[in-house]
């Protein structure tokens, strides 16, 4: 009988070995990954900048709500806005047929310049790079669609978000389908003039990049580094093409936060805010609640569309906003509020005020991170290692920690 039970165990650690050794690059991967103390939640909204002028009024309604809400330091809601610096001049386009660009600097925008300005001033909006246009300029002009062509030679400034998916990723040439990459002497013209433009209108040099529609290529990143481009916020892959129906594909990479790859660093985006599709607060504070699980921080995905209508969906948004932030803070009360900038110089620092560095401290949130990679969690509840895992992680269970008391500084 001993015998027998001595095989079986044999055999459940054999078992387990093999595991272990398939799933060692997620294994190392998920140890690597940066713990943090205390939940954290950075807002991210996508493609404000150039474009209509209703962004200036949502812009000062959008710091309204994050003026609202504080946290457990007493700083404020931030949103960190990816910007757009120029949209097509629709009037020069029209009279010589060929492309403009219309900058965020143009007199014609400046209700959006200064609400801009004003939120950052007052501490409640951060900016970050999205791209000089949200789209590559010859793709549009090559488009054979009527629709395309009129959205271009519109006398005021129109949604990038009413283009077609596949012409809204700048980095690739979609103008037919399977899309095409561009030449990497374009590729590198662009990133140069992007980079100087964005020096040239906010004052500074961009450090943190937000791919449009997160489809981009090797060729891109490696010109961003060269022009001082620091971190890259991701999806936690990268996808370098558009397929025959539109559909981003070519996903290369599984990233974690602060993981260095070629010369920049990566941020990984966790969840949604976006009420106008159906991802709303409730939707939201479960991705903080996950993201709190396995000490990760909570980078929140939102695009401007959801708050620029007139109408009950953007009503909706507002209301799902502020519904966000205050569950956000009833639940967790010790959360605390960053941007992506300030974000990535924690992780720059690896700042032992916000991230756990003792083994025992990390070891709940690496085997709930364990339990969520979909085969091996399932392998985990039927072997019965996940129940002895938890059981070690209860016996070799740190002290609390204390609280945090300092500010995080940008990167």
């Amino acid at each position: 009988m001993l015998e027998w039970v001595f095989v079986a165990m044999l055999a459940w650690a054999l078992a387990c070995a093999a595991v272990a050794l398939a799933f060692a690059p997620v294994l190392r991967r998920l140890w690597r990954e940066p713990v943090f103390r205390a939940p954290v939640l950075v807002f991210e909204s996508d493609d404000w900048g150039a474009g209509p002028l209703v962004q200036a009024q949502a812009l000062q309604r959008l710091c309204e709500v994050l003026a609202r809400h504080r946290d457990a330091s007493g700083r404020p809601a931030v949103a960190s806005l990816a910007l757009v610096l120029a949209v097509p001049d629709g009037a020069a386009i029209a009279a010589t047929g060929r492309y403009a660009r219309l900058r965020l600097d143009a007199a014609a925008l400046r209700p959006v310049q200064e609400s801009l300005r004003r939120g950052r001033a007052e501490g409640l909006l951060a900016w970050q790079l999205h791209g000089l246009e949200h789209y590559w300029p010859a793709t549009l002009m090559a488009s054979a669609d009527p629709a395309v062509q009129a959205w271009c030679r519109a006398p005021q400034p129109a949604l990038t978000e009413a283009l077609p998916s596949a012409l809204q990723s700048r980095w690739v040439h979609a103008a037919t389908l399977p899309a095409r990459p561009h030449a990497d002497a374009d590729v590198a013209a662009a990133v140069a003039d992007e980079v100087a433009a964005y020096r040239e209108l906010l004052g500074e040099a961009p450090r943190i990049v937000v791919p449009p529609t997160f489809v981009w290529t090797e060729a891109v990143e490696r010109e961003w580094a060269r022009h001082g481009v620091a971190w890259l916020v991701t999806p936690g892959c990268r996808y370098t093409t558009r397929g025959a129906q539109g559909e981003a594909g070519g996903a290369e990479g599984a990233w974690f936060n602060g993981q260095r790859v070629g010369g920049l660093r990566r941020l990984v985006r966790t969840g949604y805010f976006e009420p106008k599709k159906g991802r709303d607060a409730a939707h939201a504070l479960a991705t903080l609640a996950e993201d709190r699980a396995q000490g990760r921080p909570s980078v929140l995905e939102n695009h401007r569309d959801n708050f620029l209508q007139d109408d009950e969906r953007s009503a909706h948004a507002w209301r799902e906003l502020d519904a966000l932030l205050a569950g956000a803070l009833q639940r967790w009360p010790e959360l605390r509020f960053l941007s992506t900038a300030e974000l990535c110089g924690v992780l720059e620092r690896q700042d032992r005020e916000w991230l756990l560095d003792g083994w025992r401290g990390r070891l709940p949130f690496y085997l709930q991170r364990l339990r969520r990679v979909r085969r091996l969690g399932k392998l985990l509840r039927w072997s019965g290692a996940g129940a002895i895992g938890a059981a070690l992680v209860t016996l070799l269970a740190p002290p609390a920690h204390a609280p945090l008391r300092g500010e995080a500084g940008p990167a």
